[in-house]
């Protein structure tokens, strides 16, 4: 297996905040797309599909209306049973909110900023009352015209399609309170995703700006869960790809994803996800 890591799109000579493809594939047995990962957050909508989605361990039966949702960083792949016709929308997810200080905003990008466990499938039926199917072919007419302010439009509609997935999965509970997210935490979010191998408490805290005592707090009250508990899901979450996208053996796991040694990376495996590092690579074999 091959971890492929897909670099930004470029347009216009610099990196592009967005990417638009419609996609038509033909039946096949074999993975048409190789297991791979990128920083944006996806979405496929299906025109007409008889596909199968992997997304880290988990494996979706993509079809006709369906509309699935690939979270920054997820390990993804795609093979077709039948001949398949789907949208593919690609963008960064600080598009979710106005600007970096717009922390009122920022907060309906965290559940696409990190791994939470929300529903990413949505059916035809559901799709229909949301008029996601016009959303989505305005969007591809936009991408394919690029007329003047053609981006605008294609944020638009993006937002207008999150909205309408952030107040389904608020209405379902999974997504608590609102809770302002502190521009301090956010910077020490910020070191922890770039620096989870070596990160630590003491120095997130520095990154934010505040004291090693007044962080922790903070820290719990807007992320709902301590640091050394978040630290570890992040870390957990990146020796999962490595798993599924490597034959690596859990030492070289556990050292490439911070733990001190590989008892200590599969006791925490296993407890936060109820099997060993080796019966999920096991699994992931069988798919």
């Amino acid at each position: 297996m091959e971890k492929i890591l897909e670099q930004n799109f470029r347009l216009n000579g610099m990196d592009s905040w967005i990417h638009c493809i419609y996609i038509e594939a033909k039946a096949s047995n074999e993975k048409v797309t190789r297991r791979h990962y990128h920083n944006y957050v996806e979405f496929l909508y299906s025109l007409g599909s008889d596909a199968v989605v992997y997304i880290n361990s988990e494996r979706y039966s993509f079809k006709d209306g369906d509309l699935i949702i690939i979270n920054s960083n997820d390990l993804h792949s795609l093979e077709f049973p039948g001949d398949s016709r789907y949208i593919c929308v690609k963008f960064s997810p600080n598009i979710l909110y106005a600007d970096e200080q717009a922390f009122a905003e920022y907060k309906y990008a965290m559940p696409f900023l990190i791994d939470t466990p929300h529903r990413i499938l949505f059916d035809r039926e559901e799709t229909e009352k949301a008029g996601i199917e016009k959303l989505c072919l305005e969007i591809m007419d936009e991408w394919n015209g690029k007329d003047y302010a053609f981006e605008l439009a294609i944020r638009a509609n993006i937002l207008k399609i999150f909205t309408w997935i952030l107040r389904y999965w608020r209405n379902q509970g999974a997504i608590g309170a609102d809770k302002k997210i502190p521009d301090s935490i956010k910077s020490a979010l910020i070191y922890i995703t770039e620096n989870y191998e070596t990160a630590t408490e003491t120095e997130a805290a520095r990154a934010s700006g505040l004291s090693y005592n007044h962080f922790s707090g903070v820290f719990k009250t807007a992320m709902g869960q301590n640091f050394k508990k978040f630290l570890v899901s992040v870390r957990l979450k990146e020796a999962e790809k490595l798993l599924m996208s490597t034959e690596k053996s859990m030492t070289e796991i556990a050292m490439e994803t911070g733990f001190t040694t590989a008892s200590h990376f599969i006791a925490n495996f296993k407890r936060f996800k109820g099997v060993t590092p080796k019966q999920f690579r096991l699994k992931l074999k069988k798919m």
